[in-house]
């Protein structure tokens, strides 16, 4: 399939079924189309520029795809997305770079996105190893992971100028900030003197081995907005106050191919805010989110005995 070429030939609001395989891509998508991955699709960049950049006046629907090799000059290595809407469902974006400014996985300025049950892995860029949102953009991550990015200003995800984010039912762990001036391995928020951004978090796990600001930084002299409740913090983070936060290690599996599973140690266990998932949640593992009316924290349902089922 010359997937190029059925993107470029493709009338608002088609849907773009890809077959199993490797493709070899920088894609530029001006319209409001759905692609759809039937079976394991990887799109590579080849280290030679974004792998998908999105400017369109509707919506683009990304679904199934593993996203590599983006090598983007400024921002989103992965995805670049600076106007109109998209929404990724069951993404991989990993090993992606943007290091003249930032967004290694995801990069968006001035356009709104939804990412449900995506993995942001071992992505780096300038500002925000995984995530970038700059301007006016708008982010929903939902049910996703944030894992072993980096960054010198937000090895997880940065958030800047007037940009809001909503994070739910995510796990954010083991990223990491390097070079003179690094801040926020997690996350780091700056607004400007005119503008600051919002981020809410919530049913989520944070988990970085630094600590204090070098973690969560929010600068002091143009912070953000926000607001985390229902969510696993670092121990040494209790002075982010939030309802229903609680505090100290994660307790992850650490080991096989989930090592960010949570193990019946965890505090993660049934802390969620049940009533606040939709009917039929899944995690980002494709599990139910709500079992016997509970559910935990992070973007793992829990399992017991290694089974496919939530464990209470």
């Amino acid at each position: 399939m010359d997937l190029a070429a059925a993107v470029r030939d493709a009338k608002p609001n088609d849907t773009v079924k890809v077959p199993a395989g490797r493709y070899t891509v920088n894609l530029e998508v001006t319209r409001p189309i759905t692609l759809l991955a039937m079976g394991q699709v990887v799109l590579d960049g080849v280290h030679s520029n974004s792998v998908l950049r999105i400017a369109t006046d509707g919506v683009v629907r990304l679904s199934g795809f593993m996203i590599v090799g983006g090598n983007a000059p400024e921002a989103g290595g992965a995805v670049n997305v600076v106007e109109g809407q998209a929404e990724l469902t069951d993404c991989t974006l990993r090993f992606n770079k943007a290091p003249m400014y930032g967004g290694g996985g995801l990069y968006v300025r001035d356009a709104k996105v939804v990412a449900q049950r995506c993995r942001f892995e071992a992505n780096t860029g300038r500002q925000g190893g995984a995530i970038l949102v700059d301007g006016t953009g708008e982010l929903r991550l939902l049910d996703s992971t944030v894992i072993q990015n980096a960054a010198v200003e937000g090895g997880g995800i940065r958030v800047k100028e007037g940009a809001q984010v909503e994070i739910v039912g995510c796990t954010i762990a083991d990223n990491k900030v390097v070079g003179d001036g690094a801040n926020g391995g997690a996350l780091h928020l700056a607004g400007t003197t005119s503008r600051a951004p919002t981020v809410k978090i919530s049913n989520s796990i944070i988990s970085e081995r630094t600590e204090g600001p070098t973690c969560i930084f929010n600068s002091p002299k143009l912070p953000a907005t926000l607001t985390i409740t229902r969510s696993l913090l670092p121990a040494w983070s209790k002075t982010i106050a939030g309802a229903g936060n609680v505090y100290g290690d994660p307790a992850f599996a650490m080991s096989g191919t989930e090592p960010y599973l949570l193990t019946d140690k965890s505090p993660a266990l049934g802390a969620a805010d049940a009533a606040s998932f939709p009917a039929g949640a899944k995690d980002v593992a494709g599990r139910a989110r709500v079992r016997n009316g509970q559910a935990d924290l992070g973007a793992f349902a829990f399992m017991t005995g290694g089974g496919s089922s939530v464990g209470y």
